[in-house]
C-alpha cells in the first residue's frame, strides 16, 4: 500500500511479534449466531509476544492495521467524525518477524499473560496498537474477537462474520453478550494450556509464556467481561475495567481478587454501576481517573489521529469523543497504570501502584483498598 500511514512504534524496550489464529470451540454451539445454524463457536485471536533483544535489530514485518472488511465496517464512524471513510484502512502496523530470524536463541524467559476483550460492538483490531504497546513492556497479550458482537470479524480463510446488531438498550441481550465473552475468554485460556495449540499461537516465539501469571482487561463492555472472567476462572489472578459499565450478574456478585477500575474523570457520577459494583469487590481494589480522557480514548483512535492533521471542522467532535490528552502521553499513562496493576496482581508488588499518581500526575486515585 504505497500511500499507507504507519502506526507509531510502541514505547517499550521489547520488539513485539504477532500471530493471528482462529480457534473453534467444539463444546459450544454459537449462541449469538442470528441464523440459528447451531454451528460451533469460533473466535479470532491476535497474540502479541515480546522478544528479547539479542544485540541485533529484529526483522520487520509490515501488515495492514485492519483487514479490508473490518476497515470498511468502520467507514461510517470515520465519515461521521469528518474523516475519510477509508481512514482505518489507510494504516499499516509493524511487528518483529521472528520467522525470518532463526538465530534468536530460546531464552526460556516466561512472560506473564494478559487477555483482552474489546468494547461493545468493536473489533479487537481497534486495540492492536495498544496491545502491542503493552507487549513491548514485557507481557504476552492475547486480544479476542467476539463474532456477531463485533461489527465485523474477518477470519484468515476469508470468512467474514458481520455484527448481529445487538442493541445496547436490550439489558438481557447485553448480559448474554457478557456471558458469551466470558466463555470465549475462558476457552482461549483452555487452548493456551494445550501445548499443541500454544505452540501454534506462539510459533517462532523464542521465549515462553508463564501460564501461572494470568490477568485480563477490557474496554467498555469488555471491562464487564474481564470482571466476569476474573470471578469465574481460577487461573486469572486479577482484572481491569477500562471505563466500562458493569452489568448483572457480575455487578452484584463482585470479585474477590485484585481488580482495577480506570477511566475518565467523573466516571462514577455518570455511570452508577461502578458505585454499585464497588461494595462487592472483596479483594484489593482501586479506582483511578485519567485526566483529559473520554470513553473513546481507551482505544487506538487517539494514536491513529496523531499521525494526521485533523480537519478543523472535525476537531471539536473528535475531542468530545476522545478527549484532549496527547496520544503519546496517553500511551505512557495507560502502560504505567496497567503494568503497575499487573505487577501487583501477578507478583504482589504494590509500590508502583500505590505511587501511580506521583509518577503520573494525570492520574488521580478516586478510592482504594489494597
Amino acid at each position: 500500500m504505497a500511500t499507507a500511514l504507519l502506526v507509531p512504534e510502541p514505547s517499550g524496550p521489547y520488539p513485539v511479534a504477532m500471530q493471528v489464529r482462529a480457534l473453534t470451540d467444539t463444546s459450544r454451539r454459537d449462541p449469538l449466531d442470528p441464523t440459528g445454524r447451531a454451528q460451533h463457536r469460533r473466535v479470532l485471536t491476535s497474540t502479541f509476544l515480546p522478544v528479547e533483544r539479542q544485540g541485533h535489530a529484529c526483522p520487520v514485518k509490515t501488515v495492514p492495521y485492519m483487514t479490508p472488511s473490518v476497515a470498511d465496517a468502520y467507514g461510517d464512524e470515520a465519515a461521521s467524525a469528518g474523516l475519510p471513510s477509508n481512514f482505518f484502512g489507510s494504516f499499516e502496523i509493524q511487528f518483529c518477524d521472528t520467522a525470518r530470524n532463526p538465530g534468536y536463541r530460546r531464552q526460556r524467559k516466561g512472560y506473564p499473560l494478559v487477555l483482552y476483550s474489546p468494547g461493545f460492538g468493536h473489533s479487537r483490531l481497534l486495540y492492536g496498537a495498544m496491545a502491542r504497546s503493552l507487549a513491548s513492556q514485557g507481557y504476552a497479550v492475547v486480544t479476542v474477537d467476539h463474532p456477531y458482537d463485533a461489527k465485523s470479524v474477518e477470519f484468515p480463510d476469508g470468512t467474514v462474520v458481520p455484527g448481529a446488531n445487538i442493541s445496547e438498550e436490550d439489558a438481557a441481550a447485553v448480559q448474554r453478550v457478557v456471558q458469551v465473552r466470558k466463555d470465549d475468554l475462558s476457552f482461549v485460556l483452555d487452548q493456551l494450556h494445550n501445548n499443541s495449540t500454544l505452540d501454534c499461537l506462539a510459533s517462532n516465539f523464542p521465549d515462553t509464556i508463564d501460564l501461572g501469571k494470568i490477568a485480563v482487561f477490557g474496554h467498555s463492555l469488555g471491562g464487564a467481561a474481564a470482571a466476569a472472567l476474573t470471578r469465574s476462572d481460577d487461573r486469572v489472578l486479577g482484572g481491569v475495567d477500562l471505563d466500562g459499565m458493569l452489568v448483572d450478574p457480575i455487578k452484584s456478585l463482585g470479585v474477590q481478587k485484585p481488580f482495577l477500575l480506570a477511566g475518565r474523570v467523573n466516571h462514577s457520577t455518570t455511570d452508577p454501576t461502578w458505585n454499585q459494583f464497588w461494595p462487592h469487590l472483596g479483594g484489593p481494589r482501586m479506582e483511578l481517573a485519567i485526566n483529559g480522557t473520554k470513553h473513546g480514548s481507551f482505544s487506538d483512535r487517539p494514536l491513529l489521529l496523531s499521525t494526521i492533521k485533523v480537519p478543523d471542522g472535525a476537531r471539536g467532535g473528535i475531542e468530545k469523543e476522545l478527549g484532549t490528552i496527547n496520544a503519546s502521553r496517553l500511551d505512557a499513562v495507560l502502560n504505567g497504570v496497567l503494568t503497575s496493576f499487573f505487577d501487583f496482581a501477578l507478583h504482589g508488588r504494590r509500590d508502583r501502584l500505590e505511587a501511580i499518581s506521583y509518577k503520573f500526575p494525570d492520574v488521580s486515585i478516586q478510592r482504594e483498598n489494597l
